[in-house]
């Protein structure tokens, strides 16, 4: 449920709240309250109303087959597009990973211990 009303609030979404049923018992008394003391309130709420019976008055349509079909093709684009992305992206990080391998495996002694490229820019960089 809702909080209760607060007086300062003159919203649509709580009057429209308390026009759908859903707020509490002490939150919608409030409202009731409310409504017997704010003209504005109660305009406003008639035209929820209104605006809700419009609506409903709306005649039920199916969109166009077309549009349908369309989106349909609009994503199986996007899926191949992200496809043709994920294998670029696949083969440039086979290729780093390679490459720094082969950086590694080239790379020259360091008396007798491995010492990570980080490490040592950070040691020569740091100062």
């Amino acid at each position: 449920m809702r909080e209760p009303w607060s007086r300062e609030e003159h919203e649509d979404e709580r009057l429209s709240a308390f026009l759908d049923d859903e707020l509490g018992e002490a939150a919608a008394l409030e409202v009731t309250r409310h409504l017997a003391e704010c003209d504005r309130c109660v305009a406003e709420l008639e035209d929820l109303r209104t605006a809700r019976a419009m609506v409903r008055g709306l005649p039920n349509l199916d969109p166009p087959a077309v549009l349908f079909s369309d989106a349909v093709a609009v994503a199986s684009m996007e899926r191949l597009r992200w496809s043709r992305t994920v294998r670029a992206a696949s083969a440039a990080l086979v290729a780093t990973i390679g490459l720094l391998a082969a950086t590694f495996a080239a790379g020259g002694d360091h008396g007798g211990t491995v010492v990570p490229p980080v490490e040592l820019f950070v040691v020569d960089h740091v100062v």
